[in-house]
């Protein structure tokens, strides 16, 4: 008898491990676990024996399909990470997976026959925003995304490439094409490094913001557009205004932006409702730089089949980013000459921060049907 075959989606963070089940072509999951790493890790062998196996065994004792089939059972994985993948050896080092980094081995996976883990006959790891990217594709365009331009949905070519632009923890970017000979096998993926490429300042105001950031991280010549576009750009943003604007420092949000740590990012966007302050100024700026290099990235693809602004911070200043009087979309279409190209490229806020997950369950469904 054939086994059943169950598809594990993973969007592996630095602190996080997000797993779902799915049975193949179903997009709702059998089963859904989040995994603290530093936690799971700590007496583990591995990465897969801290997180995956358990994850397995979950679904062995939880999920009535695993269940029924009585073992004969077989899994098709894709894990979604953030970090590079050596896509020759399916293999990722993050850094900031437990202390002093750890790898994470698809190839090890596949072969391991500790427990439920010899069910994994294909595990693929793909970079967290290439995730991103195949989350793209599993999106309702009727109720989970924002048209920025009116009418981007109807602009969509089915042929056209799609970009996605997102800003969170760091500023992520990937794109995706379509071959026009065989349409038949859909998008495909590639990652990019879009989101360190240089900041280029658009007033005297940021032209001294690039100084101090230069100063700061001790780069004579540039600094990445993810210094300023990011939770922790946001960050740098606000540490450069409070310098420069000592008089209009609110002392109880200084104090806990100083205490904060890595979390120094989310007090300013906190702080920021307070209009006229200097969070209010920092997201501003950070949101207008945002809104530049999505424009940028538009003009470099002309992503005819969608321009997705995706990331965990676009749904939490989406009153800053949509309408066309924002900072976003006034930074995105001041491109001179070619803002009549801009119009014509359908823009999306992405109002879901699942997209990630998501797209590793594309992934693996792209893997069993190359297997069949």
């Amino acid at each position: 008898m054939a086994p059943t075959t169950f598809l594990i989606a993973g969007d592996i963070g630095g602190t996080n491990s997000r797993f779902a089940l799915h049975r193949p072509g179903q997009r709702d999951p059998l089963l859904v676990h989040i995994y603290p790493n530093e936690v799971a890790m700590r007496d583990a062998n591995s990465y897969h024996h801290a997180t995956l196996l358990p994850f397995l065994d979950k679904c062995a004792a939880e999920v009535d399909e695993w269940k029924a089939a009585s073992g004969n059972v077989r899994v098709v994985a894709c894990l979604a990470t953030a970090g590079p993948v050596n896509t020759r050896e399916n293999q990722v080092f993050m850094t900031n997976l437990s202390h002093g980094g750890g790898t994470i081995d698809g190839a090890a996976i596949e072969q391991s026959q500790d427990g439920l883990l010899k069910t994994v006959v294909r595990c693929k790891l793909v970079n967290d925003f290439v995730g991103q990217g195949y989350g793209a594709l599993d999106l309702d365009l009727d109720k989970e995304v924002i048209e920025l331009i009116p009418g981007s949905k109807a602009k969509m070519d089915d042929l056209g490439p799609k970009v996605c632009v997102g800003a969170g923890t760091g500023l992520g970017e990937c794109f995706l094409t379509k071959s026009s000979l065989s349409p038949e096998l859909g998008y495909e993926c590639y990652p990019s490094e879009g989101g360190h490429a240089d900041f280029v300042p658009r007033g005297e105001l940021e032209v001294e913001l690039l100084n101090h950031l230069k100063a700061k991280f001790g780069c004579p010549n540039r600094v990445s557009m993810e210094r300023v576009v990011s939770g922790t750009g946001l960050s740098n943003v606000y540490e450069f205004l409070a310098e420069k604007y000592p008089e209009r420092v609110d002392a109880v949000v200084h104090e806990e932006f100083t205490a904060a740590g890595d979390q120094r990012g989310r007090v300013v966007g906190v702080n920021s409702r307070n209009e006229g302050s200097l969070a209010a100024q920092a997201v501003q700026i950070m949101i207008a730089a945002y809104g530049a290099e999505v424009g940028n990235a538009s003009l470099k693809f002309i992503p005819t089949g969608g321009m997705y602004v995706t990331g965990g911070l676009t749904p939490k200043n989406i009153g800053m980013i949509k309408g066309k009087d924002s900072p976003f979309m006034k930074a995105y279409l001041d491109k001179g000459r070619l803002n009549p190209l801009l119009e014509t490229v359908p823009l999306f806020a992405v109002m879901t921060e699942d997209i990630g997950l998501r797209g590793a369950r594309v992934c693996a469904e792209r893997e069993l049907k190359a297997m069949k």
